[in-house]
């Protein structure tokens, strides 16, 4: 018997060439996303001062130009449209690739992103026309762009491109610009006179910008699946990759109306705030992303109807959805700064919730597609695993050392989330600021590890390998972000303790560790990150207490952290009098200003220590990697 026509339906070229630009676009989109969304936050937002008041109605404006997708397209004509708005995204991706200034930056991936956003009705346009097969093979080109883009994401260590320093960074950008550009060279002009379709049948079209949503805050989120699970990177990315080809399989079942709301309601359900961990984080991700691919394929080949001319339809439905994005991510985020009066945990199940009823409205509009062969974007999704294999092979897991005993050099370093005074994510620069100071223990503050808004990088577990220190992680304002200690030590025993108020929009804690640092003695290490309104001193006097008690007088210890409270602060002197000592006050010259950076103006970062230790060889190294100064010192015992 013949193994041809098997080998057809497990691979097809024609197939392969329709799913990439589709895949390779929304790859270069989400890209984009993850550049924008920081930029607004750090360069305008912390870098240039621009108010959070100023921020939301900017970004707004950006995605409101996402409605003009229809006169774009009358404007140009529609294959020069699909080329520029394609095309015109690769070359602003490559284009931010190779700047440097975040100003410019930020115009190239606002650029990127309302041509990424034209892409939608344009494309559904060129495709619209051969049927409802032919849109949701559209939206399996867009499914592989997804798992695309998180393999090349995970590759890296969730650390994007953009922010790479490397000659391979640029190289790979290039690559795939010049794939992207030779595909839509053989992109043929559509035929089709009639474009669009009535309003209703194209406002499932909405729900696509929701799927990224809930792509970058959670499912596709690597960041927030390490840290979820406990599990190493390349060990997360490859049960993300494996999900993600699991939901471009299902993609190819005839899904009845049932199975379609059955699918909704396990995707609503899976959303729903709960504290996952382990492997019961590992089986939402992996059942999330397989319920939600389909689901999506569903709402495509529901947007396979042509039955009006132009593309105003599709084009506000679009429109509708990329707002509904930016508003989403805008609260998500902005809750933990301004009180909103709605959990934003509500977001994510709200966002599954339209999915799920974009998906029930395609599925009862269109006839019951009949099962599909085609198994090249699983094949495709399946090689993607070659991500967490390079990944792998460059793995390192951090291995505690054996001490000699005192004397231990700490240090105290409030990341900023990762960027600089410029607003630009450098991780780099911040291992490089670590190991100038040569420190064996490190309490970190600010620590981010899957927010969207910091490019949804996993800092932590990035450091970790950089400097190959073993780490655990404290959360406090929600399970990925919070408090961290690196250390070369091994980690006998450690604990992570809420402090008050709770009703604090971003909640704060303090991370505790008792080090074996060898010789038979021990350190216990105390981090955190106070309360940073400055002029709520009596939020701080109820958190300091909670620290002083936990310590309880307790010989060969060091707390530190960012405390927002200068050296006469209120706050502060329960600290003296409870008996610790201030190390800079002890050795330190000049006044210990540490924030911010660029010109420092304040001593908020400190390290205290306990009565029987001594501590010597202050320093905090000049560096604009984050806004605070870094301090460490080296700590002996009062013999």
């Amino acid at each position: 018997m013949s193994t041809r026509p098997l080998a057809k339906q497990l691979w097809s070229q024609e197939s392969f060439a329709v799913l990439a630009l589709p895949a390779l676009t929304t790859l270069f989109g989400l890209q984009a996303l993850r550049v924008l969304l920081p930029s607004l936050v750090w360069y305008l937002g912390d870098a240039a001062g621009v108010s959070y008041m100023m921020l939301g109605p900017l970004a707004i404006g950006i995605f409101l130009a996402t409605f003009l997708a229809a006169v774009f397209r009358r404007l140009l004509g529609q294959r020069l449209a699909l080329i520029v708005a394609a095309g015109g995204l690769g070359l602003a991706r490559l284009a931010e690739q190779l700047s440097t200034s975040p100003l410019l930056d930020l115009v190239l991936v606002a650029l990127g992103v309302v041509l990424f956003a034209f892409f939608f009705p344009i494309y559904l346009a060129q495709v619209r026309g051969q049927g409802g097969s032919a849109t949701q093979q559209f939206g399996v080109g867009f499914l592989l762009g997804l798992a695309l883009d998180t393999a090349l994401h995970g590759a890296f260590g969730t650390l994007d491109l953009s922010w790479q320093h490397s000659l391979v960074a640029p190289i790979i950008v290039l690559l795939l610009v010049a794939a992207q550009w030779w595909l839509l060279a053989r992109t043929p002009s559509a035929a089709a006179q009639k474009t669009d379709a009535p309003f209703l049948s194209n406002l499932p079209l909405a729900a696509l910008p929701l799927v990224i949503f809930l792509a970058l805050v959670i499912l596709q989120n690597v960041a927030r699946a390490t840290t979820l699970t406990g599990w190493p990177t390349p060990l997360v990315l490859s049960l993300i990759v494996i999900a993600n080809a699991v939901g471009l399989a299902l993609t190819l079942l005839p899904l009845s109306t049932w199975s379609v709301l059955v699918g909704a309601v396990v995707l609503v359900a899976l959303m729903v705030p709960s504290a996952l961990a382990g492997g019961a984080a590992a089986a939402m991700y992996l059942l999330g992303n397989a319920v939600l691919f389909p689901l999506v394929a569903v709402i495509f080949r529901g947007l396979g109807q042509d039955e009006q001319r132009g593309l105003w339809r599709a084009a506000v439905a679009n429109g509708i959805g990329w707002l509904l994005f930016v508003l989403l991510a805008f609260v998500y985020y902005i809750s933990y700064d301004i009180r909103l009066g709605i959990p934003n945990e509500i977001l994510p199940p709200f966002a599954a919730a339209l999915i799920g009823l974009a998906a029930l409205g395609a599925a009862r509009s269109t006839p019951r597609a009949t099962a599909s062969r085609d198994w090249t974007p699983v094949l495709l999704a399946l090689a993607f695993l070659i991500a967490p294999t390079v990944l792998w092979l460059g793995w390192r897991e951090p291995m505690a050392t054996s001490g000699q005993g005192f004397p231990v050099r700490v240090m105290t370093y409030n990341v900023h989330n990762g960027f600089n005074t410029a607003g630009r994510l450098d991780l780099e620069a911040i291992a490089q600021t670590i190991e100038q100071t040569s420190p064996d223990v490190v309490g970190l503050q600010e620590m981010a590890r899957g927010w969207a808004i910091d490019s949804s990088v996993d800092i932590l577990a990035w450091l970790s390998q950089r400097l190959q220190m073993p780490y655990v992680f404290g959360p406090t304002a929600d399970p990925v972000w919070g408090n961290a200690i690196l250390s070369r030590y091994p980690i006998k025993e450690w604990g992570n303790v809420p402090i008050p108020p709770r009703t604090l929009l971003l909640k704060r804690g303090f991370l505790w560790a008792r080090l074996d640092v060898g010789g038979g003695e021990e350190l216990l290490f105390i981090a955190t990150h106070l309360h940073h309104i400055e002029k709520d001193t009596a939020i701080r006097q109820q958190q300091v207490p909670e620290i002083v008690q936990f310590w309880n007088q307790r010989q060969r210890t060091i707390f530190l952290g960012d405390l927002n409270a200068t050296p006469d602060a209120k706050e502060m002197a329960m600290l003296r009098a409870a008996g610790l000592q201030d190390a800079f006050a002890a050795i330190g010259t000049g006044a210990g200003l540490s924030w911010p950076a660029d010109k420092p103006e304040v001593r908020i970062d400190y390290i205290w220590f306990s009565p029987d230790l001594t501590v010597r060889d202050l320093a905090m190294p000049r560096s604009t990697a984050s806004d605070h100064l870094g301090i460490a010192v080296t700590v002996e015992v009062k013999r």
